[in-house]
């Protein structure tokens, strides 16, 4: 595993009502899955950013910022964490996402080149909270906040992306654990995963 000359992002922002608590105070074996996320993905980026409010115990390498539009989205997260990485290419997760494979996310990163975003497609569905982004996302995310259009799969449509099929995703996380989103599972189930 070596350093890629790109920015970890991971989103930690989000209301979490189901949950009852902050979604980045979840934990999985022992362990904030914000802190697993950062020690696990970290060693294969050049810096860490963290996207969200009141953020306490993550180590001095780690970054943190907010979002920079007051309605909540996973696009307003993205657009965060692109304007505040110092690398072109970032690749995004959420921190309630503890099994993301690092070996897919090397992947991800190596079919970047010439596209301004890698997003893998599992069962039929984009994965935009598991993917890649490069900083020329920026304009076109904030043309779709300011016009109230908050899907991120709506920015697909206008940029060049590389779409990843299942099958290559199936290469890397054979049961596609990258994907689990603790945000909808009960605490209880949340630690058994």
């Amino acid at each position: 595993m070596s350093r890629k000359p790109a920015t970890l992002i991971v989103l930690a922002g989000g209301e979490a009502k189901r949950l009852g608590f902050p979604k980045h105070h979840l934990m999985v074996d022992g362990e904030r899955v914000l802190d697993r996320l950062c020690r696990r993905l970290g060693p294969l980026f050049a810096e860490t950013v963290v996207v969200g409010r009141s953020l306490d115990g993550l180590p001095d390498s780690v970054r943190t910022t907010e979002d920079r539009y007051a309605v909540r989205s996973p696009l307003v997260g993205i657009h965060a964490g692109l304007a505040a990485s110092r690398t072109d290419l970032a690749f995004v997760t959420a921190c309630d996402m503890p099994h993301v494979e690092p070996a897919l996310v090397e992947f991800l990163l190596t079919q970047a080149k010439g596209v301004d975003a890698v997003v893998p497609v599992v069962r039929g569905y984009y994965e935009p909270l598991c993917a890649v982004y490069r900083r020329s996302c920026i304009g076109p995310i904030e043309d779709l906040i300011e016009r109230g259009v908050l899907k991120v799969s709506e920015l697909y449509e206008r940029v060049n992306i590389r779409k990843i099929p299942e099958k290559q995703v199936r290469e890397r996380d054979v049961e596609f654990r990258s994907f689990v989103n603790l945000n909808a599972a009960s605490p209880l189930s949340a630690e058994m995963l």
